[in-house]
């Protein structure tokens, strides 16, 4: 084999060995928790995690359509759906708003909502928030948080409440 010929081989060679620069894997979404408390009425208390690959665990309590424990599977949409809902009330370290850290006036007798985010390698954080608290950012729209679970149609069956009766405070 001529040189020339030997120099454009291993060239072609080593070019054949090389690749792109790999990119880092997709960071999955959080584990997104969520939970209701009582409140003096008919309010559904459960508690449920999914998961970005759509797996998914409720917890009926109290006024629910099912009570106890069950799966549910959830398509990337609608994970994806529920995550942008519950996003805008992330807050960058976990925080609760109830009767003692409330920035505006307290009614009584509200639900409480917790929306929990935690990341692969324990980083999480958490928003808890009485509902009779008004708190500026989040009692402007409080069917934005507390209805997030119906973006989750497997949920929304295993509560078992119709579009209507399942927003808070104003029933329409």
């Amino acid at each position: 084999m001529k040189p020339a010929a030997s120099i454009a081989v291993l060239a072609f060679s080593v070019a054949a060995c090389a690749t792109t620069p790999v990119q880092p894997a997709d960071v999955p979404g959080p584990l997104l928790i969520f939970e209701t408390g009582p409140c003096f009425g008919f309010c559904p208390v459960f508690a449920m995690t999914v998961s970005p690959d759509g797996r998914g665990q409720f917890t009926g309590t109290a006024f629910t359509a099912v009570l106890g424990e069950r799966n549910f599977e959830v398509t990337p949409a609608q994970y994806e759906a529920f995550r942008l809902r519950l996003a805008p009330y992330r807050p960058d370290t976990s925080i609760t708003y109830g009767y003692e850290n409330c920035d505006g006036p307290v009614a009584t007798d509200a639900p409480t909502v917790t929306a929990g985010w935690s990341q692969a390698g324990g980083e999480s954080v958490s928003l808890e928030w009485y509902m009779g608290c008004r708190q500026p950012g989040l009692a402007e729209n409080p069917d934005a948080i507390y209805g997030a679970w119906r973006e989750l149609p497997a949920v929304a069956r295993l509560v078992g409440f119709d579009d209507k009766r399942a927003t808070y405070g104003r029933g329409d």
